[in-house]
């Protein structure tokens, strides 16, 4: 018996980044935010081990994003820019 697994994430297609495995994009995100640091952790969250190795780099740009520190927005630094007068 298969039990297709697919997961939707605000009405769009899954974007799959394991095709071995059915490990979608949204998926990953998840694992990510429960602490997973590597790819192979991404796997292992969702009950699955690694088995081409063809998902490793796409995995691991995905957990850079969520895993990236997030810049505060200050403004300006020195004050509003003038507009141009033409």
């Amino acid at each position: 018996m298969i039990i297709s697994r697919i997961t939707f994430w605000e009405g769009d297609t899954p974007v799959y980044v394991c095709n071995c495995n059915g490990i979608t994009e949204r998926e990953v995100r998840i694992a990510v935010q429960s602490g997973a640091k590597c790819w192979k952790e991404v796997h292992s969250h969702h009950g699955h081990e690694p088995c081409c190795g063809r998902c490793e780099c796409e995995i691991s740009d995905v957990i850079a994003e969520g895993t990236a520190p997030r810049e505060h927005q200050t403004g300006p630094i020195f004050g509003t820019p003038a507009l141009a007068v033409g």
